[in-house]
């Protein structure tokens, strides 16, 4: 049985080759629709990578200490899992305060 990393990464190879997604689906046993699932899932990976990049080199070009940056892409470029990123959002939504707004 091969590990489910390694598996999306061929699964994503191949559609990338142009390999049909039912056929790809057939091959690993799994659903057309979870094939779909597994591929929005890379494209949402890379546009937070991308993202991320982004707001790393405006943090890195604005080279401003005191800066008040927006929560939101400060907790994006930490790059933490789902669950933690949404409870530190969470933590700095206050009532009356824009949820983007930090120090104001």
């Amino acid at each position: 049985m091969i590990p489910i990393p390694e598996r999306n990464r061929q699964i994503l190879q191949m559609r990338k080759k142009g390999v049909r997604r039912v056929d790809v689906a057939r091959k690993f046993d799994l659903s057309p629709s979870r094939i779909h699932l597994i591929e929005k899932r890379d494209a949402a990976d890379r546009s937070m990578a991308e993202r991320r990049v982004q707001v790393l080199e405006g943090i890195r070009a604005a080279d401003d200490p005191e800066r008040m940056w927006p929560v939101e892409n400060l907790v994006d470029a930490l790059d933490l899992i789902i669950v933690t990123r949404i409870r530190l959002l969470q933590h700095f939504v206050k009532p009356g305060r824009p949820k983007s707004a930090y120090g104001s």
